[in-house]
C-alpha cells in the first residue's frame, strides 16, 4: 500500500519569498540563529533548564527526545525531497541536503523550546516571548537556508510544541518533590551540562555549519 504523497512545494511562494530575500547580513543572522535548533544545542539547553526547574527541564529533555524520534520516523516514512533537489537557484546556507525533508527536525526541537520558554517564565513575561521568537526565527532560518519547505517547518513546530505540552502535563504526576531531597537532583543535571558543553565545544560539527560560533559561545555560557 503506497503512502499518500505530500505536496511539499505547496508553500512555494512563501519559500521563495523567504529564501530569495538573502543578503550578507541576513546570512549572518539566520546562519547563526538557525543553529539553536541543532540537537546537541537543544539537549544542552534542556540540561541547563534542569538546574533552574527540574520538572520542566526533564520534561523538555523528554520532549526533545520523543519529538525528535517521531520526526525521524516521519522523515523515513515519507522521504520527501528538499528544496535543492526539486528547485533551481536555491540559496543554501551550509551543506546542500536533498532528502528526508518532511518534517524539519530542527523546527521540531524549536517547537519544544518555544513552549518550554513560555512555561518557564509566563505569558506576561517579555523574556518568554523573546526566547520564543528566537526559536521561531531559528525555525524560519531552515527555510531561509534552503533546506526545508514551509510545510516541513510548520509541521515540525507543531510536532515539537504538542509533544512539549504533553510531556509538561505528564510531568505533573512525577514525584519531583522527592527528587529534590537528593543531592543528585542538581549533581546529575550539572554533570550532564558539563558533558554536553564539552562535546559541543570540542570539535562538534553543528548543523547548519554556518552556526559554528555557537559551539564556542554556548559552552562558555553554560559553564559560567
Amino acid at each position: 500500500m503506497m503512502l499518500p504523497m505530500i505536496d511539499a512545494d505547496q508553500g512555494y511562494p512563501v519559500f521563495r519569498f523567504i529564501n530569495d530575500a538573502h543578503s550578507e547580513v541576513a546570512d549572518l543572522v539566520f546562519g547563526t540563529i538557525s543553529g539553536f535548533g541543532d540537537g546537541l544545542v537543544v539537549a544542552l539547553l534542556c540540561a541547563v533548564l534542569m538546574l533552574f526547574s527540574l520538572r520542566l527541564g526533564v520534561a523538555s529533555m523528554l520532549s526533545f527526545l520523543l519529538s525528535g524520534l517521531l520526526a525521524q520516523l516521519l522523515k523515513r516514512l515519507f522521504d520527501m525531497p528538499r528544496p535543492p533537489a526539486v528547485l533551481e537557484h536555491v540559496h543554501v546556507l551550509g551543506h546542500v541536503l536533498t532528502s528526508h525533508s518532511f518534517p524539519s527536525g530542527h523546527a521540531t526541537s524549536d517547537g519544544s523550546m518555544i513552549v518550554a520558554a513560555l512555561l518557564f517564565w509566563s505569558l506576561r513575561d517579555w523574556r518568554s516571548w523573546l526566547v520564543a521568537l528566537l526559536f521561531l526565527f531559528a525555525a524560519i532560518g531552515r527555510i531561509y537556508g534552503g533546506v526545508h519547505f514551509p510545510l516541513d517547518v510548520g509541521v515540525g513546530l507543531l510536532l515539537g510544541a504538542g509533544t512539549m505540552l504533553f510531556c509538561h502535563y505528564w510531568s505533573k504526576r512525577w514525584a519531583v518533590d522527592a527528587w529534590q531531597h537528593s543531592s543528585w537532583s542538581w549533581k546529575a543535571p550539572l554533570l550532564l551540562v558539563v558533558i554536553l558543553a564539552s562535546v559541543l565545544g570540542l570539535g562538534y560539527h553543528i548543523q547548519p555549519s554556518t552556526a559554528e560560533p555557537l559551539t564556542l559561545l554556548l559552552p562558555l555560557l553554560a559553564l559560567w
